[in-house]
């Protein structure tokens, strides 16, 4: 462990060297989001009754949440379930809102989330912000040098592609400190992954300000792979190494 630490000291100056000077959303026009005041968390919610929409809600509603994100919200690593755990009430009701308008898509949680009634979504939502004690699988086992890469690109970006610093949105350690921003920390690499070729390739848009689209557009497929396998061995309320 001390030498992993030693090599992470020594190489750290080689990615900031190559991803110095990195512009923050200023540059665009735009203000950081972590600046911007997140609309109000989701009020009057029912975690209890929001427990009954994960494991199914009322008989015959057509789906039950818990068989791909599990009743406590680990989901799984294959991508398609993000953990669930640890992200704001706010967050995931907007997931569903946007799912049921049209505004992101997929081809599961689009006629899932246009079954649901608004309050629904709001408990649920509620129900799955609270699990915050998920268990978590072990850390992806990560080359050093790839993880040093995407540490580096998650800190200060990557200049002279307009890639702007992960941090300034999604937290220090990954944990977002507006209810707008996900939590990174501990969300499955292939789900990061995934989400960075959506907006890149233009299929998702139903980020603020374009900030998500922008950045991942200026990034190769290996540093989304980089980035994404960084976030994946942090742990919230764990000071990365």
């Amino acid at each position: 462990m001390r030498i992993a630490l030693l090599l992470g000291v020594l190489l750290a100056p080689l990615g900031l060297a190559l991803a110095q000077d990195a512009p923050s959303p200023r540059a665009y026009g735009m203000r950081p989001l972590w600046s911007v005041p997140a609309p109000q968390a989701p009020e009057r919610a029912d975690a209890l009754a929001g427990r009954a929409v994960a494991i199914g809600g009322d008989l015959g509603a057509g789906w039950a949440c818990v068989q791909c994100h599990g009743l406590y919200g680990a989901g799984d690593g294959s991508g398609a379930f993000p953990r669930l755990s640890g992200l704001s009430a706010w967050y995931l009701y907007k997931q569903l809102m946007d799912y049921a308008s049209g505004t992101r898509v997929n081809a599961v949680m689009t006629p899932i989330a246009r079954a649901m009634t608004e309050r629904e979504m709001l408990d649920v939502a509620t129900w799955y912000a609270r699990q915050g004690e998920a268990p978590f699988p072990p850390p992806p086992r990560v080359d050093l040098a790839i993880r040093q890469r995407g540490a580096a690109i998650a800190a200060v970006g990557i200049a002279a592609r307009g890639v702007t610093a992960c941090v300034n949105c999604h937290g220090m350690e990954g944990e977002a400190p507006n209810i707008a921003i996900p939590s990174l920390a501990g969300q499955y690499a292939p789900y990061i992954a995934l989400q960075l070729r959506l907006w890149k390739q233009g299929e998702r848009r139903n980020g603020p300000l374009g900030v998500m689209a922008a950045v991942a557009a200026g990034m190769t497929e290996a540093e989304i792979d980089a980035v994404a396998l960084y976030y994946a061995s942090l742990r919230p309320g764990v000071a990365p190494r």
